[in-house]
């Protein structure tokens, strides 16, 4: 099994509510979740305070077999990127 990062898995994308991050391989759900789960309860520094406190909900779900993370608020895509340059959490990939 292979490990990558989120950033080189996935892609960006606004919405008129926020954004998204939609995952393009198979990948650990778990280590997904994980991921969120750290940035919901402020375990993990990808974010700026500025950027964090733009945020207003943030989960994840499956969508055609794929997790995507949702994140609404007052973000923008550049935001998010800048914020995956700085993970380094590593994801299995199948």
């Amino acid at each position: 099994m292979e490990k990558k990062r989120l950033k080189d898995v996935s892609q960006v994308v606004e919405t008129q509510e926020g954004v998204k991050i939609e995952v393009k391989e198979s990948v650990n759900l778990e280590g997904v979740k994980e991921i969120v789960d750290n940035c919901k309860t402020g375990k993990c520094d990808c974010m700026s305070q500025e950027v964090k406190a733009k945020v207003s909900f943030m989960d994840f779900r499956v969508e055609n077999g794929k997790p995507v993370i949702e994140i609404k608020g007052d973000v923008k895509e550049e935001d998010i990127r800048q914020a995956l340059e700085k993970s380094q959490k590593y994801l299995d990939v199948k």
